[in-house]
């Protein structure tokens, strides 16, 4: 399906053969953008340096448990969750949803069956995300119209500002880096910095009620900018 090119998605679990059979499956399928983690400490890394629209996680890992990032990852982000575990008590799935994760598979497992729950999340997530509107404290952020809409006032803006802006928003509450936002705008990392921080403060000017203070799109020194969106 064609709608599988647009996601990435990251398998976590401490068994390779596991990991190798499903990153074959769903590159089968059609995910082109699959990333793999044998356990926390390198999920962490995926998670801060790629990005990921849907975690297909297991709990009992080498380095902590399963929960614990689940944690961690819904404290930064609403991404898909598919919990894929051996453990099938039904405390074990009231603490998975508890926290807020999408899906809970127990193994052993079909492939197929894993692929319906994953094209399921993904299809919800998408129309979620496609409906567009996006509330940033005072102001709505329409992604549909490509527009900000402040004290009733539609304020338009421009291609770049738009695009960095969804980019955020797609990973929001996420400190992303400021190569991975001139990769994503400008598909390179060079030469674009100063342009890129003209832009942040254009948006800023419109998206804040003091740009100078800025207290939804932020600053994080030394490693990139964050959209921050309150629960």
């Amino acid at each position: 399906m064609d709608f599988r090119n647009n996601f990435s998605i990251l398998i976590v679990d401490d068994e390779a053969s596991l990991l190798e059979n499903l990153y074959n499956f769903l590159k089968d399928k059609g995910f082109e953008k699959l990333y793999t983690a044998k356990n926390i400490k390198e999920s962490r890394f995926k998670l801060a340096n790629f990005k990921i629209d849907l975690v297909v996680l297991d709990l009992m890992l080498p380095d902590g448990s399963g929960f614990d990032l689940l944690k961690e990852i819904r404290k930064e982000s609403d991404m898909a969750v598919i919990i894929l575990s051996a453990l099938d008590g039904i405390d074990d799935r009231k603490e998975g949803f508890e926290n807020k994760a999408d899906d809970y598979l127990v193994k052993p497992f079909f492939p197929d069956e894993l692929l319906w729950r994953i094209d399921a999340v993904l299809r919800r997530s998408k129309k979620i995300k496609n409906d567009g509107k996006i509330s940033l404290g005072k102001v709505i952020f329409d992604k549909a119209k490509g527009i900000l809409i402040k004290n009733g006032e539609e304020i338009p803006l421009t291609a770049t500002q738009f695009k960095i802006l969804a980019y955020l928003a797609d990973n929001m509450n996420m400190i992303v880096s400021i190569d991975r936002i001139l990769e994503n705008i400008w598909e390179d990392s060079y030469g674009y910095e100063n342009t890129l921080i003209t832009h942040i403060y254009r948006i800023r000017e419109k998206l804040e009620d003091n740009p100078r203070e800025p207290k939804i799109l932020i600053t994080i020194k030394g490693l990139g900018y964050k959209l921050v969106k309150e629960d």
